[in-house]
């Protein structure tokens, strides 16, 4: 990302690709760190990806932490119980408080993955944490958020300042304080994109949370998956809205980035003088075929490597993904000549 690479750089989001290709139930791959870590890292290799990450249910530990419900299904990661929100009042938000992060949920967990990431890998872990809107999304239901944010900001308010203060500062420093040399706290915020939200909202409640993060855990804190950018009038006003929580480059994902166009992305990463990731989207590598998924791949590479600081993001690989299409993907970005 800091100049011209020797090919392009391809990485991957796939926790539900790597399950269903090594057939391990969804259950057992979530909740053991020495069967899940080991089989990323394979995966990574067969498939000739360039970064080893580790990417897993970031949206559930502080939420099943606080006592929210949760769901398994043999098809996919867990997810929130989303018919039983923890939060139905003002009342509940007594269940909002720092966790014992030695012993409750799944936080000791996601320590002992890092922990075996480090070890098989010598590379530093990316500490992750649920941003603080899609957490309160998570507890409360969006709609109930939705509307706490028009109808009833003051309770709205009590729930973010309390989320943002009590639980994810002391889990970000927790987590910090196990990995000291970690350079990156990412923050997953999915729920924070358009149409979901607006742009008022993104301005006004979850942006001000997002940078009192910062403040609390340090400059390391950041955001980049949000998306919608395709439904504004001038999708620049989103770009510029990431950039006041990213980390330095810019993320642009499909299918944004499909209609929008690659060239897009590049003008605007160019003005602003920052390295560019363009994302190929989870729904697209599932229903393609390989010579689709090659083509769009050269042309979003041949527009967004011109003059380096490029890297390809393979989005959320699902397990129903063919693996023929993640290998067309691979290949197609290292065919292409770095000039």
């Amino acid at each position: 990302m800091a100049g011209q690479p020797d090919r392009i750089p391809v990485f991957a989001q796939m926790h539900e690709f790597v399950a269903e290709q090594l057939r391990i139930p969804r259950k057992e791959f979530f909740t053991n760190p020495e069967i899940m870590v080991p089989a990323m890292l394979e995966v990574h290799a067969e498939y000739g990806l360039d970064a080893a990450s580790i990417t897993f249910d970031v949206y559930n530990i502080e939420a099943e932490g606080l006592g929210q419900k949760l769901v398994w299904s043999d098809a996919f990661m867990p997810d929130v119980d989303r018919t039983e929100m923890l939060i139905r009042n003002r009342r509940d938000l007594s269940w909002i408080r720092t966790p014992d992060f030695d012993s409750v949920g799944n936080f000791g967990r996601v320590i002992r993955m890092h922990t075996l990431f480090k070890k098989l890998t010598g590379i530093e872990p990316t500490l992750s944490f649920c941003a603080p809107f899609s957490l309160a999304a998570n507890i409360r239901g969006i709609e109930a958020l939705l509307l706490d944010i028009y109808d009833d900001p003051e309770f709205a308010k009590l729930l973010f300042d309390r989320l943002t203060e009590e639980v994810l500062a002391p889990w970000i420093l927790y987590q910090r304080k196990q990995f000291p040399r970690a350079t990156n706290l990412n923050g997953a915020d999915a729920i924070a994109s358009l149409p979901i939200v607006n742009l008022s909202i993104l301005k006004r409640w979850v942006i001000p949370y997002i940078l009192r993060l910062r403040e609390l855990c340090g400059p390391e804190v950041y955001v980049t998956n949000w998306a919608g950018e395709r439904y504004l009038r001038t999708p620049e006003e989103m770009l510029d809205l990431k950039l006041t929580v990213g980390p330095g480059f810019l993320l642009g994902q499909d299918p944004d980035v499909e209609e929008l166009g690659p060239a897009f992305y590049k003008r605007y990463t160019v003005r602003k003088d920052l390295p560019l990731i363009l994302g190929i989207g989870a729904a697209f590598l599932a229903n393609s075929n390989p010579t689709a998924v090659a083509e769009r791949v050269r042309h979003y590479v041949e527009i967004g490597a011109q003059g380096g600081r490029f890297a390809l993001y393979l989005c959320n690989i699902g397990g129903s993904t063919p693996p023929e299409n993640v290998k067309a993907a691979v290949e197609a970005a290292h065919a292409y000549k770095v000039s």
